[in-house]
């Protein structure tokens, strides 16, 4: 009797996990806290998807009044909302740059229930807000972690999304949908002999980010991983990397899932990525003047250097 009740209790759970991708998104509605409680200056955001779907999101403004080097679309794993993520890029303002931060449906005040592949499309209408309605300042950057870097990947991977982004930065991403429900499941004893119901419901792999990652390209990639990440195992960002085209960057790290960024060394690890590969407008140059000294002209600028000195600018 106990043999099988313990069978129609593992029937039940396969059917509860396959097709509804709760494996993969844990979303949670109230807000932890808002920019403001971190000094930050915001904006809520309502996208409305074609089929009438309310999605949620922070737009923060680059710090001060002056030069805006670029925006930042940003994409959080999978659980929680936009409020417990906001610290991976909260500093970005102050570097600069613009931030849009997106809950999924269902995470936060975005309506619905998430499941794969429709999520994607929640993804799709942040890129197409930033490309068309609110018009990007500066060059746009897609950075995404863990669920959202491997979402990002497979959106921006789409023939159709070619050149969309100017810059993609990837933390902790997974290499494929199947390849990590497999490996979540092996870790418990539980769900380990249910993968073979479960897995095959996952999506397919040409959605994979590493069947899609090759896409990118041209667009500069860097991708980011901890050697000691608990959660995606480390060979999924080498996978990854391996998958994708040129002009692209490994940023070997260590530390937990997704810390990276309240790291000020990893930090300025991004900022010089953006800087490097053309995803940081360059400063408005000053106009000439000749200090209040009339009947002098101004003194000539020195020449330009010659040669490659290894700098871009």
């Amino acid at each position: 009797m106990a043999m099988v009740l313990r069978l129609i209790l593992l029937t039940g759970l396969a059917t509860a996990l396959a097709g509804c991708s709760k494996l993969f998104f844990y979303p949670m509605e109230p807000w932890v806290q808002n920019p403001e409680n971190q000094g930050l200056s915001y904006e809520d955001v309502v996208l409305i998807h074609p089929r009438g779907l309310r999605l949620h999101g922070w737009w923060l403004p680059a710090a001060g009044n002056g030069h805006v080097r670029g925006t930042v679309y940003f994409l959080h794993g999978n659980a929680q909302n936009i409020s417990t993520h906001l610290a991976s890029v909260q500093w970005l303002p102050e570097q600069g740059y613009n931030v849009f931060l997106l809950d999924y449906r269902g995470y936060g005040l975005s309506e619905g229930k998430p499941t794969l592949p429709a999520v994607f499309d929640d993804v799709q209408l942040g890129l197409d807000w930033l490309r068309n309605a609110k018009g990007a300042e500066g060059p746009l950057t897609v950075f995404g972690q863990s669920l959202g870097g491997a979402m990002a990947t497979t959106v921006l991977g789409d023939t159709e999304n070619q050149g969309a982004a100017d810059c993609v930065v990837l933390e902790a991403a997974f290499a494929s949908y199947r390849g990590i429900t497999s490996d979540v499941m092996k870790g418990s004893w539980l769900l380990w002999p249910l993968r073979w119901l479960v897995v095959p419901t996952m999506p397919a792999t040409d959605l994979d980010p590493e069947s899609r990652i090759a896409g990118v390209a041209p667009t500069p990639l860097l991708v980011m991983h901890s050697e000691d990440d608990p959660i995606i195992p480390y060979d999924h960002g080498k996978r990854l990397f391996a998958a994708a085209g040129e002009p692209k960057t490994f940023q070997r790290l260590r530390g937990g899932h997704i810390e990276s960024t309240r790291d000020p060394a990893v930090q300025q690890r991004i900022v010089n990525f953006l800087q490097s590969n053309g995803c940081a407008a360059p400063s408005p140059t000053p106009p000439a003047h000749d200090d209040g000294m009339d009947g002098m002209a101004p003194l000539p600028l020195p020449p330009a250097p010659t040669g490659n000195n290894g700098y871009r600018f």
